[in-house]
């Protein structure tokens, strides 16, 4: 005996309804490969002739022996369905039933052939690869990181190191000026403050000497060069001792 692939029920709600025991059917074929099939129709009304159709798709391979039979309550219809030595793999399309004499059509779906496992394959294959790629670029990216990151350390802390040395200096030196009042006496300070002023007595004359025009100019000899340098540098050694001694 055929199997049997679909249950067709008619005028069992109403008259010239159309029910379908499944939903769709898959019909599992290669190419170049025939099979014989059976539909059953059950008919709960009176005796009525039904037409078999299909959808374009399915035209040449899907052949109803009997595609107008008359149902008194069962009937059996057979169904070749075949796929061509060069047809495709797989085919979807719909088998329609009309009753009523044409007042009532309804079809269901057909799967003819199998799906090919080899697409599945490559997806798989490029998936893996695509993994592949994104750690390969994770990589890349968690290598490259500390590089970007470097420069900005660097230059922070180039800029926190000048900070750290402007008011370590502008501290020191503020912390000077408000200590001398206190710690040192009178005698002490006059030293300090005549270094001081010679120190900036010697800046302003220095400055003059460049601002000055050629006609106001004052000339300035060797002897007095070296004498002017070594107060200089005696002034500023003088400052800075009393700078590290009170911190």
């Amino acid at each position: 005996m055929q199997q049997t692939f679909q249950n067709v029920i008619i005028n069992r709600q109403e008259i010239n309804s159309i029910e379908f025991e499944n939903e769709s059917v898959e019909i599992s074929l290669s190419p170049g490969g025939e099979e014989t099939f059976e539909i059953l129709i059950t008919n709960h009304g009176s005796p009525t002739h039904i037409h078999f159709s299909v959808s374009d798709e399915l035209k040449g391979q899907i052949i109803f022996l009997r595609d107008n039979p008359y149902v008194l309550q069962k009937e059996y219809v057979s169904v070749v369905a075949r796929i061509p030595q060069e047809g495709r793999v797989l085919t979807k399309g719909q088998i329609y039933i009309t009753a009523g004499y044409g007042s009532r059509k309804k079809g269901f779906p057909v799967q003819l052939g199998k799906i090919d496992p080899k697409p599945q394959e490559h997806s798989e294959d490029e998936s893996r690869a695509g993994n592949q790629e994104e750690k390969l670029s994770s990589q890349r990216s968690s290598t490259t990181l500390p590089i970007k990151l470097s420069h900005p350390k660097s230059i922070n802390g180039l800029d926190e190191f000048s900070s750290f040395i402007h008011r370590s200096f502008t501290g020191s030196f503020s912390a000077t000026e408000r200590k001398i009042p206190k710690n040192v006496s009178e005698n002490e300070k006059l030293p300090f403050h005549i270094a001081f002023g010679g120190f900036l007595l010697l800046v302003c004359l220095f400055f003059l000497y460049f601002i000055l025009p050629s006609s106001l100019q004052f000339k300035v000899s060797f002897a007095q060069s070296v004498l002017f340098s070594i107060l200089f540098v005696t002034c500023i050694i003088y400052i800075l001792l009393k700078i590290a001694e009170e911190s």
